[in-house]
């Protein structure tokens, strides 16, 4: 492999006489697109490397029937609405892609991004930082302002099919590259019982997004399918698999799950926005948090009973108005700690009516290995299929340290090797 070096990230413009400082960006989905507004805004030189060879992140490869989950206008640019002809409360994913492209187009930003280049490697080579200067987040650099005395990152990038690699250097380093893609979350398996033993197909939902409409409608149509999991990506693939084996031809697709999770079906709640219940300043009282202050304290323990029964109304408006117990699929844990855990989606329209006429099945098993011929359950139950679908999430945390060098890469999660969810979005200097 060839290694080249490019100094096109230091060659940056000047204004009054000082240098612009660069800034890499990692990534061109919605948050890579957001950064490269807001640092071209503050007169820096941002350059934004994308492996994929438009913007867009995980809405460029997703399934037919993906729409967004949240509400449109929570989910938008502060500075740039959604156009008018959109009205869906919850648009599809296509729209949600020209949404971006308008936004990209309006602000300049595609002249910034490199396409079909893939981050390979990241050195860090700064001179004044030390493992234990990273212990005090309030000291960005050794003198204590928010730029280092020198250029301290250099990154490593090779363009898709390429052989050469170029490395570019950079005073800032932004992380832009999501948790839901490029690096799926498997399943272990004793002896004998994984993958290697089926003789029929296995992949990962991420790997069925990337297929063009008429390449998944053929992979999946008169097929035998089980797919593994019970979060948004297994079930919405579950419907896409039922509407294409609709008919008297066509076979059930099956969701083995080791647990259920909560889902929504909409965001209101009797006509009122369920935000209200838990996504207000009041709200935030209910819920405890690590290093809470005294007054918030005592305030979430008086409030406990009453978080109690906000949560478990909710527990049962769902069950009454999904037939989750007549499916085996009510959760074992409680809603309050699934949204404490950002697990609570939303379910497709078309799950439970497509579990009514018998074209998708659910069977709960806490443990389940291969056969040859499919799945077998924990009770000894053999699931026969031609295809088995993972949709078990992505490695969010061995994706980001991957990337990282040390000893950032240490101070990422704390001692109970958990990363926080504001460190998901993580700010290099």
């Amino acid at each position: 492999m060839a290694i080249s070096s490019a100094n096109m990230s230091m060659e940056c413009e000047t204004e009054n006489g000082f240098r612009k400082r660069s800034v890499c960006i990692i990534g061109a989905g919605m948050s890579g697109l957001v950064a490269t507004k807001y640092l071209l805004n503050l007169k820096m030189n941002p350059v934004v490397f994308e492996v994929k060879q438009g913007i867009g992140g995980v809405w460029r490869e997703t399934f037919g029937c993906t729409r967004l989950q949240t509400p449109r206008h929570e989910y938008q640019f502060t500075d740039f609405p959604w156009p008018d002809h959109i009205t869906a409360q919850h648009p599809a994913h296509y729209e949600v892609m020209d949404y971006f492209e308008s936004y990209a187009m309006h602000f300049g930003l595609l002249d910034h991004i490199h396409f079909n280049t893939k981050v390979v490697e990241i050195r860090y080579i700064g001179k004044e930082y030390c493992e234990s200067s990273l212990e005090h987040a309030g000291l960005w650099s050794k003198n204590g302002g928010p730029y280092a005395d020198s250029v301290v990152w250099d990154v490593g990038v090779q363009k898709i099919n390429g052989e050469s690699i170029e490395w570019h250097r950079f005073d800032f380093l932004v992380l832009c590259i999501g948790k839901y893609g490029d690096l799926p979350q498997i399943p272990s398996f004793p002896p004998n019982k994984g993958p290697e033993v089926f003789q029929g197909k296995v992949l990962h939902t991420m790997d069925y997004a990337r297929l063009d409409e008429k390449s998944a409608y053929e992979l999946i149509k008169g097929k035998r399918v089980v797919v593994i999991g019970y979060q948004k990506s297994a079930l919405d693939f579950a419907v896409e698999c039922a509407e294409a084996n609709r008919g008297e031809d066509g076979h059930p697709c099956t969701v083995v799950f080791r647990r259920a999770h909560w889902g929504l079906i909409s965001y209101e709640l009797y006509g009122l926005p369920i935000q209200l219940f838990y996504n207000t300043r009041f709200a935030q009282f209910l819920l405890e948090r690590p290093a809470q202050g005294f007054l918030q304290s005592v305030l979430s323990r008086l409030f406990r009973p009453l978080r109690w029964a906000i949560f478990r109304f909710f527990e049962l408006y769902l069950c009454w108005k999904l037939p989750l117990r007549k499916y085996g699929v009510v959760p074992d844990q409680s809603f309050v700690e699934e949204l404490s855990a950002c697990t609570v989606s939303t379910y497709h329209g078309d799950l439970f009516s497509r579990a009514d006429e018998g074209s998708i099945l659910f069977r709960k098993s806490p443990n389940w290995g291969f056969s040859s011929k499919g799945v077998v359950l924990n009770d000894g139950t053999e699931v026969e299929a031609d295809l088995v679908v993972f949709g078990t999430g992505f490695d969010a945390e061995k994706k980001l340290k991957s990337l990282l060098p040390g000893p950032f890469a240490g101070v990422l999660e704390d001692s109970a090797g958990i990363i926080p969810l504001y460190r998901s979005g993580y700010f290099c200097i």
